[in-house]
């Protein structure tokens, strides 16, 4: 990616998918592409800065650009994962290839030789690399040393992570080995600006809490070197005798800090609206705030936040819409084919390994999960046992005829709309009411009203801030005639006054309208039972029974529990989980698993914990790594528990690598 230097310019790094943040200071003005909702800077007057009109999307193996055009302004930064394992010892890495590649070609050598072409011809000026070996570090990249790039390595953890810097272009400044995070600071040799780097691999799973702090506590540790020099400028000039010298060289490094840019890169190990891109993006996240994905789960017990400014997702730039957006995303428009950007082309192993689903229960819903979640807030279901649900349908019946018509349908999935982007509605409110950061009454007068507009048309981060106000009234373009009509529209009551009611009223329309045309498609395939049919088989119903109206929610069910319509696998949480998984075993993979249990097994009915080991040595080099190792020594280990003899059965061996596939490890099953 290529970026030009702003005073002070922030820009943060979600790889893998690769995004980005921007962040545009007082002074300056940044002119954004339409598909992108402005974060910027409250300051009113703004340049045009071209560095944010756009990001090319260069094709594969191209060089970036570096210093374009002798623009000691600009420079080029790439951030990859090159995945450990690598390196000599190569465990599992071999197991990721299919059958027919030459295991020559599954070897370290050759993959070091595939990420050394791909990180030279990328002429980078800086590289952020992710899970690197620290052991054999210095060996498996030597090459860039003789290509001019100096490097710093975190000194802990086994998947480390390296910055590497042309060292004609930058030297290091500063460096802090962090909580999956290494933070640096070069100095451009041309200009002698400051670029602060927080290069991330954050914790994977479900840890939320830990991938926030340790965003948090990388951050810090930039305005930590920043204030250190703060102080030293502070105690010279509070001296005795002062040196003019002294001064000035402290103020001059005080300043470089004050005025450098940083940059948050790397694996983020999440997606869609975290509290990491709210840190970034809002400045802060507070107690109250949760995740989507985790909405029981505190993430801080206090207000976390930063002094950088704001942040804008570069990839967002590129894509029109976050490519990091998942299940959880608070929108999905990344780009105009509404598909993210590929990370991997690989052969679908599907087929060798699982039976098609059988169609036995119900389907699964399109809602995706987000949404999902919020149809089942809006109608009260938790368990979706038989009283919740018979209370759900008394619910949705509004006219009492036991029967629920497509009007009813509109309403319901209107409300599920409303409930999923409820927080962001009600923050939305809240900034509106609040005069963004000025605690008012709960009413505002037309004059405040207009205001309030104006503001936000003048404010860069005024199509965040007011996402629903400005798609809905198409802010930019009123006028103020046109604020004075539509708060005529909104002060429903006429008094002159509009209150927090109307308001919300409001919001919760254009959020419906802003969303139609997704209500429309999901009330129609509501109404066909989400099942796949041609023009030919589409019925026309017109009402749903309440039989019916039963199946569309335990396809909702479904869809809460794991998996979605179409998908190969759902999440694998319990035993019954697995065993469906089992059920869908092709007799190609079966074959392979008892012939493989019984080279190992004995008696051929059971593997005790020696046997087991025996055979993860055998693919996995040693004990204590891998998905197989840690689901059977979960296996052992619950034997134990309930004092039962520790031996494996064949149906505890099929479930070790339906939760393998479940998990996504599809090459490493076929190994």
């Amino acid at each position: 990616m290529h970026w030009h230097w702003v005073s002070p310019f922030l820009l943060a790094l979600f790889i893998a998918p690769t995004a980005a943040l921007l962040f545009v200071p007082p002074g300056q003005k940044a002119k954004l592409p339409r598909t992108f909702h402005a974060l910027s800077t409250t300051e009113q007057d703004v340049e045009i800065i071209h560095a944010t009109n756009e990001v090319p999307i260069l094709p594969a193996h191209s060089p970036l650009p570096s210093f374009c055009d002798g623009d000691e302004n600009s420079f080029s930064l790439l951030t990859w994962n090159i995945l450990l394992p690598n390196s000599s010892d190569n465990w599992w890495c071999h197991k990721q290839y299919p059958s027919w590649v030459d295991m020559e070609k599954r070897q370290w050598p050759h993959r070091r030789e595939l990420i050394r072409t791909r990180l030279l011809e990328s002429q980078a000026d800086i590289i952020c690399i992710q899970e690197a070996d620290g052991d054999t570090f210095e060996d498996d990249f030597s090459f860039m040393a003789g290509a001019g790039y100096d490097h710093v390595l975190h000194k802990k953890f086994r998947f480390r992570n390296a910055v590497f810097f042309l060292r004609h272009k930058f030297e290091l400044e500063e460096v802090a080995h962090k909580d999956r995070t290494l933070v640096t600071a070069l100095r451009c040799t041309q200009t002698s600006r400051i670029l602060s780097l927080v290069n991330c691999h954050l914790s994977g799973g479900a840890a939320p809490e830990r991938r926030l702090r340790q965003v948090h506590d990388g951050l810090q540790q930039v305005q930590k070197w920043t204030n250190a020099r703060e102080r030293i400028l502070t105690k010279l000039q509070k001296g005795n005798r002062p040196s003019p010298k002294a001064v000035g060289k402290a103020t001059k490094a005080f300043d470089e800090f004050q005025n450098g840019a940083v940059i948050v890169s790397g694996d983020f190990n999440s997606d869609g609206n975290t509290a990491v891109r709210k840190l970034l993006v809002d400045r802060s996240v507070e107690p109250e705030w949760r995740e989507p994905q985790y909405p029981n789960l505190q993430l801080t017990s206090k207000t976390k936040q930063h002094s950088f400014g704001t942040f804008v997702d570069a990839a967002e730039l590129a894509y029109g819409g976050n490519v990091c957006d998942g299940d959880y995303a608070d929108k999905q428009s990344w780009n105009t084919d509404n598909a993210r950007p590929p990370t991997y082309v690989v052969p679908n192993l599907a087929s060798l390994l699982l039976l098609p689903v059988s169609g036995k229960g119900p389907p699964r819903t399109e809602f995706g999960l987000q949404v999902a979640r919020g149809f089942a807030d809006a109608l009260n279901l938790q368990d979706f046992c038989e009283s919740e649900i018979d209370q759900a349908f008394e619910q949705a019946d509004n006219d009492g005829n036991g029967l629920i018509d497509r009007d009813e349908v509109q309403m319901l999935l209107e409300s599920a709309y409303v409930a999923t982007y409820g927080q962001q509605i009600e923050q939305e409110h809240n900034n509106f009411f609040r005069g963004f950061g000025n605690r008012e009454g709960s009413e505002l007068t037309k004059e405040q009203f207009i205001s309030r507009l104006k503001a936000l048309q003048q404010d860069c981060e005024g199509e965040r801030k007011a996402f629903g106000l400005a798609r809905g009234l198409g802010l930019q373009k009123l006028s103020e005639t046109d604020m004075e009509q539509a708060f005529e529209r909104i002060d429903l009551d006429g008094n002159g006054l509009l209150d927090e009611d109307e308001y919300q009223t409001l919001l919760e329309s254009i959020y419906v309208e802003i969303y139609g045309e997704e209500i429309k498609k999901q009330k129609a395939e509501f109404f066909q039972g989400f099942e796949s049919k041609s023009a030919a088989e589409m019925t026309d119903l017109k009402e749903l029974s309440k039989e019916q109206f039963k199946d569309r929610l335990l396809a909702l069910h479904q869809e809460l529990e794991g998996g979605r319509k179409g998908a190969q696998l759902a999440e694998v949480r319990t035993e019954a989980d697995a065993q469906t998984v089992i059920e869908r075993f092709t007799p190609l993979l079966q074959e392979a698993l008892d012939e493989v249990f019984d080279k190992f097994s004995s008696n051929g009915n059971t593997l005790t914990q020696e046997e087991v080991n025996e055979f993860l040595i055998k693919t996995n080099g040693e004990l204590g790594r891998g998905g197989t190792f840690r689901h059977t020594s979960t296996i052992f280990s619950n034997y134990r528990e309930v004092s039962k003899p520790a031996l494996m059965t064949r149906q505890d061996w099929y479930g070790v690598f339906a939760r393998e596939l479940a998990e996504g490890k599809w090459w490493s099953v076929v190994y």
